[in-house]
């Protein structure tokens, strides 16, 4: 069945066997009809046979489009939890998209791996999402000195070892007032009781207080809430199969 919602044209699917409607299409046809155990559509007066093995996956009418999951995880529905990984059971990884009642996250198709025939990978923050309550973001302490002035490269002298878990992709801040942190760019280089910021967007003063955030590729911090709604997303042409989709999850302690 074609409809038009909101603006937006699509065909619903009805199925007999599960009684119900049962997926939304992005291809719009003209008409439509069974035949021979084929289904037939028309697009600009032409015949399409669905279906066929040998035609591009995810295309129509001569148009790319994604396939798209949309899935919720509720296990334990009165209970806040730590949702760290998801793992597919196919033959392809999809890229992901994580919304909870408290937070969001992503997963790149590209980074998951394979472990024991299925796709598994760690759930991460969204690029330049900032968040400086997560454990991600930690203390440095006050700077002893800088050297250089945004938006030039800087850099951030201490009086003391910062120790291994500053490092090189960290997102470097300040704090310029009582409470209030400044970005001040990303590490691109470090030393003993130094840290280089090649591209900088703010210039902190001597003895402010410094404090950094992991990045989101590196740091698989996971998403919390009582539950999380899952959106897949596959571009692929050829033929994708996904069996089932499940999470490593966790009760949160506040």
């Amino acid at each position: 069945m074609a409809q038009e919602l909101q603006g937006v044209k699509y065909t619903l699917s009805y199925s007999p066997r599960a009684n119900g409607w049962t997926s939304f299409h992005s291809y719009y046809p003209e008409w439509m009809i069974g035949m021979n155990n084929f289904f037939y559509t028309f697009s600009r007066g032409l015949i399409y046979k669905h279906y066929d093995p040998k035609a591009l996956r995810n295309s129509y009418y001569g148009r790319e489009y994604n396939s798209t999951i949309r899935t919720v995880f509720n296990d334990a529905p009165i209970e806040a939890k730590m949702f760290k990984t998801l793992q597919l059971e196919g033959n392809s990884s999809w890229g992901i998209n994580v919304l909870t009642d408290m937070d969001r996250g992503e997963i790149d198709s590209t980074w998951f791996e394979q472990k024991e025939g299925d796709y598994y990978a760690y759930i991460r923050r969204y690029s330049g999402m900032e968040d400086l309550d997560l454990l991600s973001a930690q203390g440095i302490g006050d700077n002893d000195s800088v050297t250089g002035t945004a938006p030039a490269s800087l850099t951030i002298d201490f009086d003391f070892e910062l120790g291994s878990i500053v490092g090189v992709g960290d997102v470097l801040y300040h704090e310029y007032a009582a409470g209030s942190i400044q970005k001040v760019g990303i590490i691109t280089s470090r030393t003993s009781k130094s840290v280089v910021v090649g591209t900088s967007i703010n210039t902190p003063s001597a003895a402010d207080y410094m404090l950094f955030m992991k990045s989101s590729v590196i740091e698989s911090y996971g998403v919390r809430g009582y539950f999380m709604e899952v959106q897949l997303t596959n571009s692929s042409t050829a033929e994708v199969e996904l069996f089932s989709i499940g999470s490593e999850a966790f009760k949160s302690f506040p």
